[in-house]
This record gives structure tokens, C-alpha cells and sequence, in this order.
């Protein structure tokens, strides 16, 4: 009998995601209620609740099944990129475009939550995924080590106007309806001037 009900539980927050995504993507964050979500799914609201916490709980977790995707495809990648920091810098954020673009509207859904500052400390907007900070720092870390980024770089800072940059191209896409490639080409320059303040300089 728990099994059944487990599995119950299993389907119904799987339910609440499928809607919630389309929903999101369709509608946008602030747009979406937690009551059309369940009207969606096809179940009460207070069974939303005993599952998730808040709308951007479930944002969260939307993103973070996604996104599951795309850091196995980087894992694999990561290791054979070639070229310097920057180089690989603009590869590792092309992979993200293009994985994002796939479904623009929640992207931009997900940039969105991190501005809203009702969300409980456990919801993962965008700003908040320390895998992608994680790929970011590995990427500098490595280039410390092979000698094209400044030891004595604050790497934080680095991480954050990439991760800033990275954000606001997508603007292009909201408004523009700018592609992958598009907004590629724009981190690109954004990387190339960013790198001008971690290039290890050489010693007097």
C-alpha cells in the first residue's frame, strides 16, 4: 500500500512539472498561478502543496531536471575543449545557448524569478545554480594553471560579470526573438572585454 501511494505521489509531482513547464514557458513566471498550474495537471491545489512549497519551488525544479541534460553534455565536452581561457569560455556558454534556446520562454521565465524577492532561500533562480558557477570557475581555475589567467584575479568577480553578461543577452531574444548564434556572437565580445581584467599579465 505505501508503494501505491508513493507512486501515486511520484505521478502527481510529475503532472505538476509538465504543467508547470509548458505553463511558464507559455505564460511566463509572474503570469502563472499556482492554481492554473493544478487546473493543468489535473489535481487540487493542495495537492501541488504537499509537494512544493511555492511556484518558485517548482520553477526550480523544472530547471534543475533540465538542466541535468545539459551538464552531462558539458561534463563529456568540458575536458576536450581547446584554445585559451576565452576560447573556452565562448564554448562552454555557446553549449548553454544552445541548450537553452530549445525553450527560450522558460529561460527567460527562469531570469526572471531571480529579480523576485518573495522567493524562499531554497529556490534556485537563475544566480542561485552553483553548477553553472562551478563549470565557470573550473574553466578560470584551469587557465591560472596554464598561465593565461592572472593568479591574482578575484575569480567571484569574473564569474559574476560572465554570468551577468550571459543573462542579459537573452534581453535579444525576448525582444528581438535573436537565436543561439546571435546571442553567441554578443558573449563573444563580452568575453573578449571581460578577459582583458583576468589575462595574466607578463612579469616586469
Amino acid at each position: 500500500m505505501a508503494g501505491v501511494r508513493k507512486s501515486q505521489k511520484e505521478a502527481t509531482r510529475q503532472r505538476v512539472l509538465d504543467a508547470a513547464r509548458d505553463l511558464f514557458e507559455s505564460r511566463g513566471y509572474e503570469e502563472t498561478t499556482v492554481r492554473e498550474i493544478a487546473r493543468h495537471a489535473e489535481v487540487s491545489v493542495g495537492s501541488v502543496f504537499t509537494t512544493f512549497s511555492s511556484k518558485g519551488d517548482i520553477l526550480s525544479q523544472v530547471m534543475a531536471d533540465r538542466l541535468d541534460a545539459l551538464y552531462a553534455e558539458l561534463d563529456r565536452v568540458a575536458p576536450h575543449l581547446r584554445g585559451s581561457t576565452p576560447d573556452r569560455l565562448r564554448s562552454l556558454f555557446a553549449i548553454h545557448y544552445a541548450f537553452e534556446t530549445r525553450r527560450t520562454r522558460l529561460f527567460l521565465a527562469h531570469i526572471a524569478a531571480a529579480y523576485n524577492w518573495t522567493l524562499s532561500p531554497a529556490s534556485r533562480p537563475y544566480g542561485r545554480n552553483l553548477r553553472l558557477r562551478q563549470v565557470v570557475r573550473d574553466c578560470l581555475a584551469e587557465g591560472v594553471v596554464r598561465g593565461d589567467v592572472d593568479p591574482a584575479c578575484d575569480l567571484d568577480v569574473v564569474i559574476d560579470a560572465l554570468m551577468a553578461s550571459y543573462a542579459w543577452t537573452y534581453r535579444l531574444a525576448a525582444w528581438d526573438e535573436a537565436d543561439a548564434q546571435a546571442m553567441s556572437t554578443v558573449m563573444d565580445r563580452h568575453i573578449g572585454l571581460i578577459s582583458q581584467g583576468f589575462r595574466a599579465r607578463p612579469e616586469a
